[in-house]
């Protein structure tokens, strides 16, 4: 759930509206020759499978255009309140004050649109703000929805429980991802003793970090045989992209985060639970912030694009946020275009009416569009959609109707082919086709197998990797820690240390952890020691196993200490250049791999790996080492005066530098 703060102004001439969508020109097939566009992906598609999200504090659902421009938007869910510190029995907020729109106020809205509800039970309190929410709470919510026969069909648990940007107002006595989901699972299963048809889902954490790894992981193995779905949200871009660049981004952005859903489902429950768990995706904007372009015909591309993407990828609901235009402050980031009359709104469908906005409840570009993508799938029908390098496109078959919904994501014309010719597509532009057959090749495309629908049953890990850390290491040091559940090497699989925020061996992290060896019961693994990223310091560190499903385990702590100092003494306290010298100690390893000498004198490093200055080196074994004095073989020789020697075996110990004189 979006901070209310983020919510922006905005605004959009009627001349632009009206020019949102133009027909398309179409070609003669022997004027313009396109390729064939690969198989499609056929899937079904209704009305309810899409929503929008809705608020208790939003002032405009009580003005009488509201039924009327929900109607218009034609979509069969809304997700209500988008609020915590609010109450559903008292209709008031923690800090006081009533609520504009009440529970039994949006359940006339419902009502009266022919809408499903999805509704946010508050996990963070209960509706006396004296505690956080309960399975008792969850009971008593279900029995008012049934006895006032509302048409909410979906009960979410919390929203964003995995955030600690919440965490100011929740009352439930821990935030970790154990405790959300025992009580989810107990909730889960108190909603259902009341209405057993009650959907039911759990917030899923879009991060594929060590956090959100362990929260979905957790959430899914103890509470996922009780519930009906898991709740994603999703704000892909973070920064303006031009209109080319925002449209060609989202089909790899929505298909990544697809696969990453269900990559976690597969591998944390088990086959039966795994292929009935939904996935619903109940926020979605293409931004993360608010811009110009969410009052810009790109926008509805955008919209319809990603509303036919997250379908055919396997997402069963998309709710888009939001309905309502509200706030009406612009963003230093998100700067208003210098022509104030098309100031913008935050990720809105419908303007509020304050100027020079959106009269009340007229439609954005994004909710014409989508409004548009309604009408077509009427009462249901069918979505086939054809993913090409510069294209998104739908056909949805409904009621012996066929429309086409084509994104052109480059930034130069395109061609569509169809069985009437061929269409030219602008650019970065969606253009929509009344009754007409998309004509298909053959041919698939590598991003064609990302439309992987189905789970793999192989993938699921029934037993979490667990084991004790070592009680201390020093950077360098090869470390072997024995345990279960490790699973075979893979190209995911991994160790992560961290310490001090920074994480080695993590999803996406640069740092990496060289692993020497790998079983299901053991893995040995160099402390991070400076060959990639800092080196750990003294101090505190945590070790993760990560498998190559992606299953990960619960942190251990590791005690990091200053590596050890090699024992060196020099077999004589002076030498002249070309003389060989011996160094004994411990520790130096069998063979040089990777350890090395260095001899320096005013500044100049003999034999250091960054120097161009070499040393021959006559014998290396674990306690001695005979080196020749630099004679001018490899940079100048040494001068008289005092020069110091320092041994570095091959996990990067050290001995303390030692003195010596260096005669003529």
């Amino acid at each position: 759930m979006l901070p209310q703060r983020l919510r922006l102004f905005s605004g959009l001439s009627a001349a632009l509206l009206a020019a949102a969508f133009a027909a398309p020109p179409v070609a003669s097939a022997a004027d313009v020759s396109a390729p064939a566009l690969p198989a499609p992906l056929v899937t079904s598609i209704q009305r309810s499978d899409y929503g929008v999200d809705v608020f208790s504090y939003d002032s405009q659902l009580n003005a009488p255009s509201t039924v009327p421009a929900l109607k218009t938007l034609g979509m069969g869910m809304q997700q209500f309140p988008n609020a915590n510190e609010w109450s559903w029995v008292s209709n008031s907020f923690r800090s006081g004050g009533q609520a504009p729109v009440s529970l039994a106020d949006w359940g006339q809205i419902l009502q009266e649109t022919g809408n499903q509800g999805l509704f946010i039970f508050d996990y963070d309190e209960n509706p006396t703000f004296t505690g956080g929410g309960s399975p008792s709470d969850a009971a008593q919510l279900t029995q008012y929805i049934v006895s006032h026969q509302l048409p909410i069909t979906a009960i979410v648990i919390g929203s964003e429980e995995y955030g600690s940007w919440d965490h100011y107002a929740n009352l439930n006595p821990s935030f970790s991802a154990q405790y959300y989901a025992t009580q989810a699972r107990a909730i889960a299963e108190a909603i259902h003793a009341v209405d057993p048809a009650m959907q039911v889902g759990v917030s899923f954490d879009p991060s594929s970090g060590p956090n959100g790894l362990w929260w979905n992981q957790t959430v899914l193995r103890i509470a996922g045989p009780y519930i009906n779905f898991v709740s994603v949200h999703d704000y892909p871009n973070q920064e303006p992209l031009s209109n080319s660049a925002l449209l060609s981004s989202l089909p790899g952005e929505i298909a990544q985060e697809m696969a990453y859903v269900k990559a976690e489902i597969a591998a944390n429950v088990p086959w039966s639970v795994a292929q009935r768990l939904q996935i619903w995706v109940t926020e979605f904007n293409p931004y993360g912030q608010p811009g110009p372009q969410s009052v810009a015909p790109v926008y509805g591309a955008a919209m319809v694009e990603s509303a036919l993407l997250w379908r055919a990828l396997g997402a069963a609901k998309l709710f888009f946020w939001s309905y309502d235009g509200q706030a009406h402050v612009a963003s230093p980031g998100w700067p208003v275009a210098s022509n104030a009359d098309a100031p913008f709104g935050l990720f809105a469908l419908a303007g509020d009416g304050e100027p020079p906005e959106l009269p009340m409840n007229a439609l954005y570009p994004s909710g014409q569009a989508l409004a548009q993508l309604m009408q077509a799938i009427g009462n249901g029908g069918t979505l086939s959609l054809w993913w090409t390098s510069d294209s998104i496109v739908g056909q949805i078959q409904s009621g012996g109707q066929n429309q086409v919904f084509a994104v052109n994501t480059a930034s130069v014309p395109d061609t569509l082919p169809l069985n009437t010719g061929t269409v030219l597509l602008p650019p970065a532009a969606l253009t929509v086709i009344p009754n007409a057959g998309v004509v298909a090749g053959s041919q698939a495309t590598a991003s064609a197998g990302l439309f992987a629908n189905s789970l793999n049953p192989s993938v699921y890990q029934p037993v979490i990797p667990a084991f004790a850390a070592p009680a201390s290491a020093y950077p360098g040091e090869v470390v072997t820690i024995s345990g279960r559940g490790f699973g075979a090497p893979g190209p995911g699989a991994r160790v992560m240390v961290s310490e001090n925020g920074i994480n080695y061996g993590g999803p996406g992290d640069v740092y990496g952890v060289a692993v020497t060896h790998w079983s299901p019961h053991a893995i040995s693994f160099v402390v991070p020691n400076g060959a990639s990223g800092p080196p750990l310091t003294p101090g505190v560190a945590t070790v993760r196993v990560i498998t190559a499903h992606q299953v990960i385990s619960a942190p251990e702590a590791m005690a990091v200490e200053a590596p050890p100092v090699l024992p060196l003494t020099l077999s004589a306290a002076a030498a002249y250049p070309g003389e060989v010298i011996a160094l004994a100690g411990q520790g130096f390893g069998r063979a040089e791999e990777g350890g090395y000498v260095e001899i320096s004198e005013d500044g100049v490093n003999y034999g250091a790996p960054s120097n161009v200055y070499k040393l021959t080196i006559l014998q290396w074994s674990p306690d001695l080492i005979r080196v020749v004095v630099p004679d001018g073989t490899s940079g100048p020789a040494l001068g008289p005066g005092t020069a110091t020697v320092t041994v570095v075996n091959s996990q990067g110990l050290k001995t303390a530098p030692l003195s010596f004189a260096v005669a003529p």
